[in-house]
């Protein structure tokens, strides 16, 4: 099964990979060089038979059947696609049947059940940008959309070279997770976060390097890891999610960084029976989380 985009202009199409960033940047996927794209102006990401919208705060806007997305939108066939001022239609073909009244007809079925929730193990990652609030007064609009493009299509990059799923972004925030809590899956969420760490500090994005050089601004990007059984799937039209409570107890680690000074926390849960990854942390004691009766164990990931 696969999808892919038609412009209604040209009628050139673009087939979709399991990650697609569209935008006037040369690294993108779709590179569509016209002046209403930005740089990095949407992904599209598939997961099992869907394929996700998200727009990374473009200049111009992307619009599905004519409204503009606020948040991650699941696309159906036939959805037409606007980035900017470039229109598509959405195509994707799950399986074909033979029309009863037509010999050699065949038409195109879409299945439209939501994916039904189930619960699993996952491995769970949280980054935050410290200090956007006051990063927000000291930049201007478009210099902010340009730096939380950027930030998102980093995301996007590291979150796909490890294998995770990204849930879901909240302004400033990244929430993501990998099915699956094994020591190598761990591993991986570790070598995510510090990846994430590295580039707010090496990166190359002309929207950072000139806020660097001109007003001294580097990104700082906190990261909470945890795992533990979640419900997924639908929750509504276009909404997939992860919940439960390991979902909010890692938000709440991730937020215990700024109060412990750390770079990536981890909680005791994510590192128990994984000797080698409890070599890579240090414990910073017991803590109260918001929300959460008990006390939880926390550990900062040592420097590399």
């Amino acid at each position: 099964m696969g999808a892919h985009i038609k412009s209604l202009v040209s009628g050139e199409s673009f087939p979709l990979e399991d990650f697609t960033l569209i935008g006037r940047s040369n690294e993108a996927t779709i590179h569509l060089n016209e002046g209403s794209i930005s740089r990095q102006h949407a992904t599209i990401r598939r997961e099992g038979v869907h394929y996700w919208l998200v727009d990374l705060g473009s200049a111009n806007g992307t619009y599905v059947n004519d409204m503009a997305i606020t948040t991650t939108r699941v696309l159906r066939d036939g959805d037409r696609v606007q980035f900017g001022s470039n229109v598509f239609m959405f195509l994707q073909e799950e399986g074909a049947a033979h029309d009863g009244g037509s010999v050699g007809t065949t038409t195109t079925v879409l299945r439209r059940n939501p994916v039904p929730m189930k619960t699993q193990p996952v491995t769970l990652l949280v980054g935050d940008l410290k200090g956007f609030t006051q990063l927000s007064a000291q930049v201007s609009a478009d210099k902010l959309a340009d730096l939380m493009r950027e930030w998102y299509a980093d995301c996007n990059t590291i979150m796909r070279k490890y294998g995770a799923m990204i849930d879901k972004f909240i302004g400033d925030c990244v929430f993501a997770y990998w099915q699956g809590t094994d020591e190598d899956i761990r591993m991986k969420a570790v070598t995510a976060a510090r990846d994430l760490r590295k580039t707010e500090l090496e990166s190359h994005a002309a929207t950072r390097i000139m806020l660097k050089q001109t007003q001294n601004i580097v990104l700082d990007c906190r990261v909470g890891l945890h795992l533990g059984d979640v419900a997924m799937g639908a929750m509504g039209k276009g909404i997939n999610t992860a919940v439960g409570d390991a979902v909010n107890v890692a938000f709440r680690i991730e937020s215990l960084t700024r109060q412990l000074d750390c770079g990536v926390l981890a909680s005791a849960t994510f590192l128990q029976d994984w000797e080698a990854g409890k070599a890579l942390f240090e414990s910073k004691g017991r803590q109260s989380l918001k929300g959460v009766t008990d006390q939880v164990e926390v550990y900062a990931l040592r420097a590399s």
